[in-house]
């Protein structure tokens, strides 16, 4: 397999069951490159000496992947958009907010998918959230305290809500677009509403919800199918 992609985990902590689910499947992922589209995490903020206990299943798995030789490049999310260095410097990911490479002669564009949201509220919450002031905020709480803002500013649930129509249509649109220029395949996530799409020019993957829907794509050269985890 030349690439497994999964997007929108929104792992909540030690006893999220969708931590094992992902766990389990890093652990058996047999790929020349693994790419995590954001939102593996429901709130995650890198720091330089700390990281996350409630996560170091996933992070275990992570390091176990990178010593089987297999690449690991993670597209930011919006609520996991500040991996900081455990990420490019322990696991030595690549990190982007967005990513195009060549898979089975075909041309792909991978993002998280919150890109095409342009209501006016997400795009100033996005311009807070990645701006200066905040970043000195989220250092100056620390770990602790940057944890409990974070989650809250998160919400308590993990989905924003499958079917969103709106969004979805913004999403083919903006996915339109790219495909009009050398892109082929358009890969996101974000809007968690599971399927594939042909388009003029090519075509849209959306990933989905993982935590619900269990899917990942698997790219081949000869085709790119989703699959499931149970």
């Amino acid at each position: 397999m030349l690439a497994a992609m999964l997007s929108d985990a929104h792992l909540t902590g030690l006893g999220d069951p969708v931590q094992e689910r992902v766990t389990t499947w890093l652990d058996g992922l047999e790929a020349e490159h693994c790419y995590v589209l954001g939102d593996l995490f429901h709130f995650w903020w890198g720091f330089e000496d700390a990281v996350l206990e409630e996560y170091r299943p996933v992070l275990s798995a992570l390091q176990r992947l990178r010593d089987r030789g297999i690449g690991l490049t993670c597209v930011r999310g919006n609520h996991d958009f500040c991996l900081g260095p455990f990420f490019t410097e322990v696991l030595g990911a690549t990190v982007a907010d967005s990513v195009q490479v060549e898979l089975g002669g075909l041309r792909y564009l991978l993002v998280h998918g919150d890109q095409p949201d342009r209501t006016l509220g997400y795009r100033l919450t996005r311009r807070v959230l990645r701006g200066r002031a905040f970043d000195r905020l989220m250092k100056g709480l620390g770990p602790g305290g940057a944890r409990w803002l974070g989650h809250r500013l998160a919400g308590t649930s993990r989905r924003i809500g499958g079917g969103s129509g709106p969004l979805l249509e913004a999403q083919q649109a903006w996915a339109a677009e790219q495909l009009a220029g050398d892109v082929d395949v358009v890969v996101l996530g974000h809007s968690h509403v599971l399927g594939s799409w042909d388009l003029d020019g090519g075509r849209l993957i959306n990933l989905g919800d993982f935590a619900r829907d269990g899917a990942w794509l698997a790219v081949t050269e000869e085709a790119a199918e989703l699959h499931y985890v149970s």
